[in-house]
């Protein structure tokens, strides 16, 4: 009897020391476009059940590891920045591709869009980032623009972010902030150790920034832990550690932040994807329905008509989403992509609506929302 007592209760143990598998997150209909490494620029109008090339004859593209954009003068337009051959226009009505000639075979990494507006009419300014270039201004179109280094010292630029009247940019080597009063780039690196700068992330509500680097280049200590990724609570005057829960080795990709509940912060790494629910106090890593070693390279974060917030993570498996509640899994969608990296996604309503210093939003069926 003792030893009966004794099989049952170890075998109840080890039910309850199980990990509970969730069900799937809901389906949604959400656009969206992903830009696939060793393929093209791809379209979803189903949430990701299936997706389809809008133009078979991608092959200057195939190639590169690429980003897409809205194109702020074309909605029916995508920019399409390339490491190693430049920046693309791809006409989504015409289903054509042009190379713009004066980007060519640069390594671009951003593109960043501002509007100003004046009594008599709109004017947009792009920003577009490079390596080794630094950082292009193109006025009301791609034919006018000048390079907009003064005062950055690094050229290599990882990332661009526009947040209410501020522009950031990380590059392999520090982060800087746009001075409106000096008309100069300014160093805001304030107690970030590792300045090699990949993405950075804003929150115009709370004036929260975060900022992820890439592989540490000085030396450290044998226990030493360098942290790889930081906060900032004063538009990046100073900045602090916020890596409690991830490991210091990860390379931070992409950063976003939840719109409409700021706190609930996700971070793409080269370990896979880290959740925090308490301001970037505390991170815990999701599991779930992803693959054991998975690389992600943008998140997308949407909120839809029954008020739930949809997640999408473009990574070195495919696409996956998830629905941001407490606790949650990752569902795959990828028929038509499998099997393929996939390198960056972008909101089909992002098309659509161009704010003045703020990220590309819409609601419901609108796509997903952009947060960097």
């Amino acid at each position: 009897m003792k030893q009966f007592i004794s099989i049952l209760f170890l075998l109840s143990f080890a039910l309850l020391s199980c990990k509970q598998e969730l069900p799937e997150p809901p389906e949604y209909t959400i656009t969206c476009y992903a830009a696939v490494y060793a393929k093209g620029i791809f379209k979803t109008d189903n949430g990701g059940k299936s997706w389809y090339s809008i133009d078979r004859d991608q092959v200057d593209l195939y190639a590169y590891f690429k980003r897409i954009y809205p194109d702020p003068l074309d909605r029916d337009s995508l920019l399409v920045t390339t490491t190693g051959a430049g920046l693309f226009r791809l006409d989504l009505k015409k289903k054509t591709l042009e190379n713009n000639p004066l980007f060519e075979e640069y390594s671009l990494s951003a593109v960043v869009s501002r509007v100003s507006s004046t009594s008599t009419e709109k004017k947009w300014d792009m920003f577009v980032a490079t390596h080794g270039h630094g950082i292009f201004l193109c006025r009301n179109g791609l034919g006018h623009c000048s390079e907009y280094n003064r005062g950055l010292i690094y050229r290599d630029v990882n990332t661009l972010l526009s947040c209410g009247k501020n522009l950031y940019a990380g590059t392999v080597k520090d982060l800087f902030k746009w001075d409106e009063d000096s008309g100069q780039w300014i160093t805001a690196s304030k107690g970030i150790r590792n300045k090699n700068i990949l993405c950075i992330a804003g929150d115009e509500k709370t004036g929260v920034l975060f900022a992820g680097a890439g592989a540490y280049q000085g030396k450290r200590g044998f226990f030493e832990k360098i942290p790889c990724l930081y906060k900032s609570t004063d538009q990046g005057l100073t900045w602090v550690p916020s890596f409690t829960g991830i490991p210091d080795s990860a390379r931070i990709y992409a950063i976003a932040i939840n719109p409409e509940s700021p706190g609930r912060i996700y971070a793409g790494t080269s370990k896979g994807i880290y959740r925090s629910t308490n301001g970037g106090d505390e991170w815990v890593k999701m599991e779930q329905g992803l693959p054991g070693k998975v690389k992600v390279f943008d998140i997308r974060i949407a909120r839809m008509p029954d008020g739930k917030d949809v997640v999408y993570a473009a990574t070195s498996e495919g696409v996956f989403m998830t629905v941001d509640d407490d606790v949650t899994r990752w569902a795959g969608r990828n028929y038509g992509l499998e099997p393929s990296a996939v390198t960056s996604l972008l909101p089909g309503d992002a098309l659509n609506l161009l704010t003045y210093g703020k990220p590309v939003t819409r609601r419901a069926e609108r796509g997903i929302r952009q947060t960097k």
